[in-house]
């Protein structure tokens, strides 16, 4: 999630991929997670401030530069969402292509917010092209998408935990 955040075309932090030190967010905090608590006890706590600390702004949850909404839905819950898009239309436009659809996430709590990756099909392959704001059962969402794109993947890459059936 952290590293692609900063690459997703339409991000605040698009072309900010790295630090003066080069490394990217995620490596950042985990070295700064090394640095202060080594030899010492942490709590997960502890640690989502350490990765809040390096949280891109596309991360932001509803403004806010906080993984309380991961806390919550993904430490202290049980749900495990199984993913689909609904009602999903494209627009082109000049150099571009417009999608707007729906997300749904199903067997979960109307709490649940999961940052979804979304990708256009695009010659044969799978082009990040944002990140939506899973929030509860339903979530619409509007995105831009290379001119021609006719279909849209959500999360090829299997990076979230979620039901396949």
């Amino acid at each position: 999630m952290m590293r692609d955040a900063e690459t997703t075309p339409g991000s605040r932090g698009r072309g900010v991929v790295e630090s003066q030190s080069g490394e990217e967010p995620f490596i950042r905090a985990l070295r700064t997670v090394r640095e202060r608590y080594e030899g010492k006890s942490i709590t997960t706590r502890e640690l989502l401030r350490v990765f809040e600390e390096q949280l891109p702004p596309s991360l932001w949850y509803e403004g806010k530069k906080s993984l309380d909404w991961f806390y919550q839905g993904w430490i202290n819950g049980t749900a495990i969402p199984k993913l689909e898009l609904q009602a999903v239309k494209y627009t082109d436009k000049a150099g571009s292509t417009a999608i707007s659809g729906t997300i749904l996430q199903k067997n979960v709590t109307n709490e649940l917010v999961t940052s979804v990756p979304v990708y256009a099909a695009v010659g044969g392959k799978a082009l990040l092209i944002g990140r939506v704001f899973a929030d509860g059962p339903e979530s619409q969402f509007h995105l831009t998408a290379p001119s021609g794109t006719q279909k849209i993947i959500l999360d090829p890459n299997q990076t979230l935990l979620t039901r396949v059936h």
